[in-house]
């Protein structure tokens, strides 16, 4: 899966847990707001009710307390029914005309609405008062602001998705670009060494074969100055392949990769005497090894072929969770012109280890010499930048 596929699950994953969270105390909110409305709603109607009908019914009869209940209309969360036990309704309290005709779905009302009490009040004309909570209004309530709640959470998503492609976008490009550079260079140093090399290989025994087996000098001399030119170019290629893609990073390890890459430059280099020094706690990280090894190997490559140097020091530590390396050597220094657009390496090199975290720094030291220095967390995470 991608870092971008994983990272909008992640930013989806936790909106909807919010979304969930809100939705959830919205819905014991409306709970206990219905509960509290039944409650008062059912206080006033034992109060109200109970003293006010017994007085119509003495004074007026069952007329006198269906006029009352006529000019009171519709009571909030109360349903009014005035009946014969058992028998014909001579009264019924009328529908709210409050979002009239809409209501929340059952399955909702079932989850928020409490146990709704009946009150029943007799009357000395035998007529009876049936007072009975109607929370329907407050469920509906409850309902239309969840619904807003869901359509903003919708639209929050939307936004903080398409924020977060951006952002991740942006912060992860150089990275990937990087990457799929890295696997390009993998490949043109696999088909060096597996084509080109044994193309150069065949090139070179073909040449020799001329030479031990022609007879004339000229052809002899031709021959001989071919194998040398492709025991030149082999050794120039399997100097490219280390420069395009360490191997040993994937195989022997970070330090050990390394120790091979001083010691063939070395090799390659006698007069020059090459110090590396390392103190790793940990295993940096295929991305921070990468980046580190990338910098020692270009100011090796640097201070070997431009600066006429005669000690070249390397030294990796790791402190406060974060990898510094240094590569100093005793050379002629940085030219006055040095940091001119055309360095591609150093620049790379720059973007490497800020993608990563970290800094760079190029400077001379003192009256000769060159200081390369890295510094890159040793979480290796990228690093957004606006």
């Amino acid at each position: 899966m991608k870092l971008r596929t994983r990272l909008h699950l992640v930013v989806t994953g936790l909106t909807i847990v919010w979304v969930i969270v809100l939705v959830a105390s919205e819905v014991q909110l409306t709970r206990s707001r219905i509960r509290e409305d039944i409650l008062s709603a059912n206080q006033v109607a034992i109060q109200l009710f109970g003293r006010l009908v017994n007085v119509y019914g003495l004074i007026g009869g069952t007329r006198a307390v269906t006029e009352f209940l006529t000019q009171l209309g519709h009571v909030r969360s109360n349903d009014i029914v005035l009946a014969y036990p058992g028998g014909p309704v001579l009264y019924h309290s009328p529908p709210a005309t409050y979002k009239a005709g809409e209501y929340a779905p059952a399955w909702f009302a079932h989850l928020v609405a409490p146990k709704i009490p009946r009150y029943v009040f007799p009357l000395p004309s035998g007529l009876e008062l049936i007072v009975q909570a109607a929370p329907s209004r407050g469920i509906l309530d409850g309902w239309d602001a969840i619904t807003r709640l869901l359509v903003i959470a919708a639209v929050m998503l939307l936004i903080v998705n398409g924020l977060a492609f951006w952002v991740v976008e942006r912060a992860v490009a150089p990275v990937v670009i990087e990457q799929r550079l890295d696997e390009e260079r993998r490949l043109i140093a696999h088909e060096l060494h597996d084509e080109f090399g044994q193309s150069v290989t065949a090139i070179r025994s073909l040449a020799q074969a001329i030479v031990g087996q022609s007879t004339q000098p000229p052809m002899q001399e031709a021959a001989r100055l071919i194998s040398d030119e492709a025991a030149r170019l082999y050794d120039a290629m399997h100097g490219l392949i280390p420069r395009l893609a360490p191997a040993a990073l994937d195989t022997v390890g970070f330090a050990d990769a390394l120790e091979g890459l001083v010691r063939d430059l070395q090799r390659r280099h006698p007069a020059v005497m090459l110090t590396l020094r390392h103190e790793l706690a940990a295993n940096p990280g295929p991305g921070v090894s990468l980046a580190a090894y990338r910098v020692v190997q270009e100011g090796l490559v640097n201070a070997l072929r431009h600066a006429n140097a005669s000690h070249i020091d390397i030294e990796l530590r790791t402190e406060r969770r974060r990898l510094t390396v240094t590569v100093t050597d005793d050379g002629v220094g940085l030219p006055e012109d040095w940091s001119r657009p055309g360095h591609y390496g150093l620049r790379g090199l720059i973007e490497r280890v800020g993608q990563l975290g970290g800094k760079l720094t190029l400077r001379n030291c003192g009256s000769r010499g060159t200081l390369l220095a890295a510094e890159i967390p040793l979480n290796g995470l990228p690093r957004v930048s606006a």
